[in-house]
Parts: structure tokens; C-alpha cells; sequence
């Protein structure tokens, strides 16, 4: 019957599991590193290439200096110009794309972001 029968069940002696038996096992660590090969590096170069190329690029309306834009389209033209052999046009360089790449910068340095206040002292930390 249930707990409201007011029948009280009669008290059983727990029954003592045995104790499961403790061993010690040893466990040796070793570090493994995969062998590199010139062909694995341009894998990883090739997935980091297409993982970029499948984010999503959006519209940004900026203003920056005239001096700033000029430098921007001479230094893209500099690149494209560097190339010897036609660049497919995905692959040529634009000032969005050097603008792309000084964003990366700022996120790779080695600058506390909470501590800056402004622009100038974002310049004296970067030593420009």
C-alpha cells in the first residue's frame, strides 16, 4: 500500500554494499606535435583564406582625411601593381581591404583597451 494507509512499514536493516577494490594506475603524459609539412601549411593558409572569404562583409560609411583616402588608393594601386601576373579580381587589393587589414592590427596588439581614453593616447601607446 501507499504512505497514506496508515499502515506503517516495518523498518528494514540496510543492506552494506561491498566497497569497490581502489588501484592505482599510472598515466604518462607525452606531448605530440604533428610533422609539418610544407603541403599541411598551405592547407592552413587555403582554410583561413576561405573561412575569410565566407564572412559576411558589411557597409561602413567613414571619414577620414583626404591625405588619408590618397594614401589609401596609391598604396592599393602599389600592390596591384606589384604583381607581375594578371590577379583574378577577388584577389586584388582595394583601400577597404588595407583598411581591413589595419583593423586586424589593432585587434593583434598588445594594448590594454580599457585604459584608453582617446585617440592621442591610443597614438603615444602605438609610438605613432
Amino acid at each position: 500500500m501507499g504512505n497514506f494507509s496508515g499502515i506503517k512499514k516495518s523498518k528494514t536493516e540496510p543492506v552494506k554494499q561491498p566497497e569497490p577494490e581502489v588501484t592505482e594506475i599510472e598515466v604518462k603524459q607525452t606531448k605530440s606535435e604533428p610533422v609539418k609539412s610544407a603541403k599541411s601549411e598551405a592547407k592552413v593558409v587555403k582554410k583561413t583564406k576561405t573561412k575569410q572569404k565566407k564572412e559576411q562583409l558589411v557597409t561602413v560609411n567613414i571619414k577620414i582625411r583626404k591625405t588619408q583616402k590618397e594614401w589609401l588608393t596609391n598604396t592599393a594601386s602599389t600592390v596591384r601593381g606589384n604583381n607581375t601576373e594578371p590577379v583574378p579580381p577577388a584577389e586584388r587589393v582595394y583601400p577597404q581591404h588595407l583598411i581591413g587589414v589595419a583593423i586586424d592590427l589593432l585587434q593583434n596588439i598588445d594594448v590594454n583597451w580599457d585604459e584608453i581614453k582617446n585617440v592621442e593616447e591610443l597614438r603615444e601607446q602605438l609610438g605613432i
